[in-house]
């Protein structure tokens, strides 16, 4: 298999979350530091923004983040293949009188109009995509021209010293701790480098990307040509 049909669809993918593992998943992510996190983010995120802006996050899980935007005054939508997220998301955003939709589908086959928004992101979960440069393509037709995509997952630059540094930040317990230095040494190899994404994103219809890395982050953002 040559290198372009690798972008176009990658093998041995991680199951999808469903049930009991995504409802850990959802505890784990849902702790204070890490909800003071998202809000600090989403503000950051989507500075500059015009109020009332229609934004789309893609694999949400729990909803966490996508609750976060959606305070901002943002009309928000979430696109997840998890039904269970799904289910978590919509419940997180009544208990939190919050107003956002949340849908179950693919990334691959969006169930949106073209030109339905101004500004999509996706966290963490790029590096699981099945056809990487049909979910970009899909991306691109759903912004309107001039909507910015940005994608964050990890780097597979990243080193054990940098992954025991974020891990330290998150405030876990000692076992929870080992577990998720474990799994994200497990995901870095799923992980693309900067130049690889670049590469990827060259197939799409964005063409061309700004990648930066810090960390174990890496960011790209991507433009949709007014």
């Amino acid at each position: 298999m040559g290198n372009t049909e690798v972008r176009h669809h990658r093998t041995k993918l991680l199951p999808e979350m469903e049930g009991p593992v995504a409802r850990a998943y959802a505890r784990g992510r849902g702790t204070a530091p890490q909800l003071a996190f998202y809000r600090r983010q989403a503000a950051e995120l989507t500075e500059g923004l015009p109020e009332g802006a229609a934004v789309l996050e893609v694999a949400p899980g729990p909803g966490y983040f996508t609750v976060e935007v959606a305070r901002l005054g943002f009309a928000v939508t979430a696109l997840d293949v998890s039904r269970t997220f799904v289910g978590l998301a919509q419940e997180y955003a009544r208990s939190e009188g919050v107003a956002a939709e949340f849908r179950q589908g693919d990334v691959a086959a969006m169930p949106f109009a073209d030109r339905s928004f101004d500004f999509l992101i996706c966290q963490a979960a790029f590096k699981n995509f099945a056809r990487p440069v049909v979910a970009l393509d899909e991306m691109h037709r759903v912004l309107r021209p001039g909507g910015v995509a940005v994608v964050q997952d990890m780097s597979k630059e990243s080193t054990h010293a940098q992954i025991d540094a974020e891990v330290g930040n998150m405030a876990l317990g000692k076992v929870a701790a080992f577990t998720t230095r474990q799994a994200l040494a497990g995901l870095r190899r799923r992980a693309y480098t900067p130049a690889q994404f670049t590469a990827t994103v060259a197939e799409s219809a964005f063409r061309t990307c700004t990648v930066t890395t810090e960390g174990i982050s890496l960011q790209v953002r991507l433009v949709r040509a007014a």
